[in-house]
């Protein structure tokens, strides 16, 4: 098998889950190491072997790069993907793809344009847990959906966002517990259920004096079936607890603990938990990374999209930003998200007068 030679950019936090599995999996080879820090990239070069780099710029230079993956901050996703992409090279990017509509679509128009592949990290759709739910909504064994609820409580210290220069901000993270934290529960509540009709939703800043991003949140969520969705998130709680998801049916629901599925239909219940050879990053970020990008580089290799491209990628996104317009405003807002738009009711007799 011919291998995709990767250039990972961003030696940070999630970087080395990234890292691990790109030199774990015989459909990549990493190839080198990107950061702006030089001491990061220098500690990824010495312990994988590979060169390192300060400027992004120069890797998509090198013809032996055939990929890019990003795990930098949020506000240079666009900026790197758009760049790479137009270079010739297929991406691979961190959540989220980027912090505003613009910019999203920007990148998937150039994917388009250059004919290379854009793809977008949320490796909890490959949990064990969450592909076993899909498949019995999928099945109809669950009937029509009538709810779904997630409540997400992590532990964010002061530290996390003093030690940053980026963290904890609307110009270079996007935003707070939402975008960082949540989005990936938001991401599998609309893959689970399906397409948004509207949400309303309410922030604050409780527990971080040093910040103004949102630190907990709650959220409204109308889908276009008819399923009501709840979402409370907080990163000021005492750990990181796992995540909770229910998923109620009309004929049994199914519970997601972290990364465990309970799934109760009439007198049945089934149990399905995270196979063990797959456990890698952290418990409570879901251990799928490995999963997600062996599935891409895949695709790629067969000439294929990507299960997550960017315009699926770009979905949980817009939920996250039409949740702080919607707080902002004090307004329902309406789906497809359009940032600005007036708050009315689509196809249903003219404005809603909020």
């Amino acid at each position: 098998m011919k291998k995709t030679r990767v250039a990972l950019i961003g030696c940070g936090r999630v970087a080395r889950v990234h890292a691990e599995a790109l030199v774990a999996l015989d459909e990549t080879e990493l190839v080198a190491v990107v950061d702006i820090k030089p001491d990061r990239a220098e500690n990824f070069s010495h312990h994988y072997g590979v060169e390192a780099y300060t400027d992004y710029k120069e890797i998509l230079e090198l013809p032996d790069v055939d990929a890019v993956q990003i795990a930098t901050p949020h506000h240079t996703h666009a900026e790197i993907a758009i760049a790479a992409l137009k270079a010739g090279k297929d991406v691979l990017t961190e959540k989220p793809m980027a912090i505003s509509v613009p910019d999203m679509e920007a990148m998937i128009q150039t994917a388009a344009d250059t004919g290379r592949t854009l793809g977008v990290i949320f490796q909890n759709r490959y949990n064990d847990a969450s592909q076993a739910v899909k498949q019995v909504i999928e099945a109809g064994e669950l009937g029509v959906i009538k709810g779904i609820r997630a409540f997400i409580t992590w532990r964010r210290t002061d530290e996390y966002y003093t030690e940053s220069d980026w963290k904890g901000t609307w110009d270079k993270e996007g935003g707070g517990v939402l975008i960082d934290q949540a989005i990936h529960t938001i991401d599998l509540m609309q893959w689970l259920v399906g397409e948004v009709d509207y949400l309303e939703a309410r922030y604050d800043t409780r527990a971080h004096d040093m910040i103004d991003v949102d630190d907990v949140a709650e959220a409204h969520i109308v889908f276009k079936n008819g399923t009501i969705g709840c979402l409370y998130a907080n990163c000021n709680y005492s750990y990181d607890a796992p995540i909770f998801l229910e998923i109620h049916g009309e004929k049994g629901i199914a519970h997601i603990i972290g990364d465990k599925a309970t799934i109760t239909i009439g007198n049945r219940t089934l149990t399905v938990e995270q196979q063990a050879d797959e456990t890698t990053g952290l418990r409570y970020w879901g251990f799928s990374h490995k999963r997600q990008i062996r599935d891409y580089y895949r695709a790629v290799q067969a000439g294929k999209q990507p299960f997550i491209d960017g315009k699926a990628g770009k979905t949980a996104v817009d939920m996250v930003l039409a949740m702080y317009e919607s707080s902002r405003r004090q307004v329902p807002i309406y789906f497809p998200y359009v940032p600005g738009a007036p708050s009315c009711k689509k196809n249903r007799g003219g404005c809603c007068g909020r």
